[in-house]
């Protein structure tokens, strides 16, 4: 797989979310600036990251001295106030930064990051949810990603009744109306172009596109 192009990124709030997106960022080669007025929470991503500042975000200063106008996109990792998620903003959108992505709390909070002129709000926490509500609401799916308002993909343990045949006898496009993306052995590891005539052993998990009801039907 092609590495992504590096970028460097400031994240604004350290707590369980925030924490995890500098890590992630910065163990997979990108620069990362972390902010936050805990000295405890800055110190623990310190060898980690590219830089960590102690200080508050809601004041213009702090974001000037840290630099974060000269990173490619700054992270408002908190949402627990809105008055210091629009102080922020305004505050990053005064320095120049290019790109700026705001944590939302509710679809209020929502609404007035995106007057601000924040280039993508998202919600964790919803979103979490709607994907989790995915994965339990059908039986033995380990992965869920809504593709469209109609169309998901899902990754599931092979199912019983395909062990032992062939993707070619199983004919699921036709049969069932979902797509086969990948299959995923855990010996061979993932394959995108997967053998049609290769039978099923039962180890496997098979990665699904298809129309929700469709995939209704081999799930539940």
């Amino acid at each position: 797989m092609k590495k992504s192009k590096s970028r460097s990124f400031t994240i604004i709030g350290l707590d369980r979310f925030g924490q995890t997106l500098a890590t992630n960022l910065a163990r997979t080669g990108h620069q990362v600036l972390v902010i936050d007025p805990d000295d405890n929470l800055v110190t623990a991503l310190s060898d980690i990251v590219t830089n960590a500042v102690v200080g508050d975000p809601t004041n213009d200063a702090v974001l000037r001295a840290a630099g974060v106008h000269e990173y490619d996109c700054a992270v408002i990792a908190t949402a627990s106030r809105l008055s210091d998620s629009v102080l922020t903003t305004i505050n990053l959108k005064d320095l120049g930064v290019g790109q700026i992505v705001a944590r939302a709390a509710s679809d209020q909070h929502g609404r007035v990051l995106e007057k601000l002129g924040v280039d993508m709000v998202v919600f964790p926490e919803r979103d979490m949810g709607e994907k989790l509500v995915g994965i339990l609401d059908r039986n033995n799916v380990l992965e869920y990603i809504e593709f469209s308002d109609r169309h998901s993909i899902v990754e599931i343990p092979v199912p019983e009744n395909w062990i032992g045949k062939s993707l070619a006898e199983l004919d699921v496009r036709r049969k069932l109306g979902v797509t086969v993306l990948a299959v995923n052995d855990p010996v061979t590891g993932m394959d995108i172009s997967p053998d049609p005539s290769k039978p099923f052993s039962g180890e496997e998990t098979v990665a699904l596109l298809g129309e929700n009801a469709d995939i209704d039907r081999i799930t539940k």
